[in-house]
């Protein structure tokens, strides 16, 4: 799906500007840019699901309920994210999502078929 592709995209350059010139250094741009970065975050999130319907029923009920349940929740931790500037908070996101993305990869796609 394009859309998805696009976005992602999208994500990298938020996060790797062609300038920083009006900014002290990636933190600030970071920071100032949080709330388009964080939603377009969230929207991959639903685009995501979007996507996975797109490839079949099968495929959809291959990810199981934690799906359901892990997508609202990244959204909504997106949404906080987009609110705040409190440091301790994204780290907590950063480190959170990094660790059960990996989780999550290794029990799914971790195997010999």
């Amino acid at each position: 799906m394009l859309v998805y592709a696009v976005s992602l995209f999208l994500l990298c350059a938020f996060l790797f500007p062609d300038s920083m010139q009006d900014y002290k250094g990636y933190e600030d741009f970071f920071y100032a840019r949080r709330g388009w970065f964080f939603g377009l975050l969230a929207a991959t999130y639903l685009l995501d699901v979007v996507d996975t319907l797109i490839k079949g029923e099968e495929h959809f009920a291959r990810f199981g309920v934690e799906y359901l349940v892990r997508t609202p929740l990244f959204v909504g931790l997106c949404l906080v994210a987009m609110r705040t500037d409190n440091r301790r908070f994204h780290a907590g996101f950063v480190a959170f999502t990094l660790i059960y993305q990996v989780s999550w990869i290794v029990r799914l796609f971790d195997r010999i078929v």
